[in-house]
């Protein structure tokens, strides 16, 4: 007999997940379907381990990680506050636009290499 094995999803893959459900408006059963996964147990269970809602998937897994970390701000000043949520702001736009950028090059070769137009031109209509 052979032995069944449970497949390993990456973390990025299960952030993917998570906010293609919380922003698709899909149910749990469609989004795991849609992603091939074998239940929707998996997407209840990575909402459990995350603790995050659909606001916070926008960041990456490593902001992720320091929200988590920091749920207890109480020793901190207000001026403390601000300032930590002004480079957390700082941070999350850069990655933003390192992923904008990102898709921009994508978006790019595969306008070369496939020889078609991903994107409308100035001007269709």
């Amino acid at each position: 007999m052979s032995k069944l094995s449970r497949k390993i999803y990456s973390e990025t893959f299960k952030l993917e997940v998570l906010r293609d459900y919380f922003s698709s408006g899909l149910s749990m059963f469609a989004t795991a379907k849609k992603w091939g996964l074998p239940n929707h147990t998996y997407i209840l269970r990575w909402q459990k381990c995350y603790a995050i809602d659909s606001d916070s998937l926008s960041l990456s897994p490593e902001l992720l990680s320091d929200l988590q970390m920091k749920k207890n701000p109480k020793s901190k000043s207000k001026e403390e506050l601000l300032e930590a949520e002004n480079l957390r702001l700082r941070k999350a736009l850069e990655l933003e636009k390192l992923r904008s950028h990102a898709f921009e090059r994508l978006i790019e070769l595969t306008e070369r290499e496939e020889g078609i137009s991903i994107l409308k031109k100035d001007g269709a209509k």
